[in-house]
């Protein structure tokens, strides 16, 4: 058995027969998603499912072993098991998990009803993400990539170093899912910080700008980066997640 971090244990909230599936991001832990999918219970009443991604929240050794079929398929376990048992299905998600999220909707489009990704990867790399996988030999680790926050007092439990194979497995995950978007034509609403330094707001256009859904809204978050659940937008983020979701289920 591999040591969970504490904090980083999957979490669920029971609610009533709207389910919503949150994601968080790559080498992040389901701490980020934490007060998102709790606040929407709360304030909202929904059941929330927030699973622990494989390989994260424990180690990056732990996580040099699996890949992105590895996160995707926990991902797609959960969103079955969550339909089974409720009427309407959402998901949300950060970063790779936004990313996740788009895939989802891509894929299995009569299970998820509609999709909240915040600041997804879609296709728009840094330089500095891309240069990595360009150098030969490639290191086998670089520096971690979490707490871009602009809060000071806010800090996310993520991993301190992250693994160059594992970083290739997320490249690829974002270029398959950027070529699915087409398929997305669920309501979404799609949230981005505009000083992001992990994901390129550019990510958020490209988006709205290929999925084909008739309802596409944009958020911008103007004083947040990109752990913008952890961040000054933190509740602007549940409030606006939340009123799309109740919405769109009053029509599901």
């Amino acid at each position: 058995m591999v040591a969970i971090m504490k904090g980083a244990e999957p979490f669920a909230f029971e609610g009533n027969d709207i389910g919503v599936l949150v994601s968080h991001g790559f080498t992040g832990t389901t701490q980020s998603m934490h007060y998102l999918g709790e606040q929407l219970h709360k304030r909202f009443g929904f059941t929330v499912v927030g699973p622990r991604l494989p390989g994260h929240g424990t180690s990056p050794d732990d996580m040099e072993t699996t890949g992105y079929l590895d996160w995707l398929g926990a991902i797609e376990k959960e969103l079955h098991a969550l339909a089974a048992r409720k009427k309407t299905v959402f998901v949300t998600g950060l970063s790779m998990g936004g990313t996740l999220t788009l895939n989802l909707a891509a894929r299995f489009p009569k299970i998820v009803k509609a999709i909240a990704p915040i600041a997804p990867a879609a296709g728009i790399l840094t330089p500095e993400f891309a240069e990595v996988l360009t150098l030969n030999p490639p290191p086998a680790r670089i520096p971690g990539i979490g707490s871009d926050i602009k809060d000071p007092n806010s800090k996310e439990l993520a991993y301190a170093e992250v693994p160059v194979s594992c970083m290739r497995e997320v490249t690829t995950l974002i270029q398959l899912t950027g070529d699915l978007m087409p398929r997305i034509t669920c309501p979404t609403l799609v949230m981005h910080g505009r000083e992001d330094h992990v994901v390129p707001p550019a990510n958020a256009m490209a988006v709205v700008n290929t999925i084909k859904s008739s309802d596409i809204r944009l958020q911008w978050l103007d004083n947040s980066y990109h752990v913008a659940t952890l961040d000054y937008d933190k509740d602007l983020i549940v409030n606006r997640v939340g009123r799309f979701f109740a919405e769109i289920a009053e029509t599901a």
